[in-house]
């Protein structure tokens, strides 16, 4: 099947919640299945005008149930039999199960479920129910899993199981649909501009490596920025960068990060013209991630000096700059309406970077 972007799977998983069809989501590990679909949720429950709630449901409110199958037994899903006043033997469904309210029940690692636990679904995946339990109506089942190819030890998705469904398969994210949702994320903005640098680093998986660790979209976001925040020291860097995604892609991050020391940013702030005499790429980048990082110490002072550099910088430099300006900057419509030096180069890019603002 051909791979989606994210924000096709979007629209399959819209589809699929508003028909009340059961969904599978196909994808390499770490790549954001499980991010899209909470995405989704929030989104639904905002359209909806109802509270979000995560992991549990509610009457009145729109939830997210994110059930690990992997980790279920069969009694999991089916419940434990006791037997009713009437004499006769009944199941107690799990709680975890949702009884009220709407939502997404998100059945993830299903395929490495063994086969008795995926069994186990069947009549909840196509009929809505097990046993005396029934799924509310607005309560959408969608499920997801690691291919073959991904070395995860997966099991065989039965074929009676797989009809249950309709498949949908999620690709690697473009480095440009990642950046993009990274700055809103908050992620270190010196990852973002080596992986804008060398992008076939955002996603590197090869069974015939050694190390642990490797490259995934989820592994620079969620483990790789937050550790080296506030880090400096090169072999430091080395370390740590190694830990989340491996030493050949952190030796490769960190030769990018010395560049960083190469440039004289308080040179380049008080003589602004001189960006005209960089010419590496790499160095390019190093700068307008510096130059992102220098305007959060102190937005009031330091964003006109910054936006000044920006008019020097080729456009697709100036607009990364601003883009990171605006993810980090929640009062930057304050500083628009206030001072000249950064309206004036935020309405020249105003298109490419926040369109959503009127500037006359």
């Amino acid at each position: 099947m051909r791979a989606l972007s994210h924000n096709e799977l979007k629209q399959v998983v819209r589809n699929a919640y508003h028909n009340m069809v059961a969904l599978f989501i196909w994808g390499a590990t770490g790549i954001g299945k499980s991010e899209t679909i909470k995405q989704v949720a929030m989104e639904l429950a905002k359209e909806k005008k109802l509270p979000f709630l995560e992991g549990r449901c509610q009457e009145g409110s729109f939830g997210l149930i994110d059930a690990r199958l992997s980790q279920f037994d069969p009694s999991d899903l089916r419940g434990l039999p006791f037997v009713s006043q009437d004499g006769k033997t009944k199941w107690a469904y799990p709680n975890w199960l949702p009884t009220e309210g709407e939502g997404i029940l998100f059945l993830d690692e299903a395929n490495l479920a063994p086969p008795l636990v995926q069994s186990s679904a069947y009549q909840l995946i196509l009929d809505r129910k097990l046993g005396d339990y029934q799924v509310p109506k607005g309560w959408a089942i969608i499920a997801a899993g690691n291919r073959l190819e991904d070395k995860a030890y997966t099991f065989e998705l039965a074929g009676p199981l797989c009809n249950r469904f309709i498949h949908a398969e999620l690709g690697v994210p473009s480095i440009e649909d990642w950046s993009e949702w990274a700055m809103t994320a908050g992620v270190d903005s010196r990852i973002i501009t080596f992986l804008l640098y060398k992008a076939v680093f955002l996603y590197k998986f090869d069974s015939k490596l050694k190390d642990k660790a490797f490259p995934t979209p989820r592994s620079w976001a969620r483990y790789c920025s937050p550790i080296i925040k506030d880090v400096v020291d090169n072999n430091m860097l080395l370390t740590l960068i190694s830990a989340a995604v491996g030493e050949g892609v952190a030796t490769e991050c960190v030769a990018y990060l010395k560049l960083s020391k190469s440039i004289d940013l308080k040179d380049i702030l008080e003589h602004p013209e001189k960006i005209k005499e960089i010419k590496g790429i790499d160095v390019k980048y190093s700068l307008t991630s510096a130059l992102s990082e220098f305007v959060k110490k102190d937005t009031k002072t330091t964003l006109p000096k910054v936006c000044k550099c920006a008019e020097h910088l080729d456009a697709e430099f100036a607009i990364l700059l601003l883009r990171f300006i605006k993810a980090s900057t929640p009062k930057l419509l304050d500083y628009l309406q206030k001072d000249k030096v950064v309206a004036e180069v935020y309405k020249k890019y105003l298109k490419y970077v926040c369109d959503d603002v009127n500037l006359k």
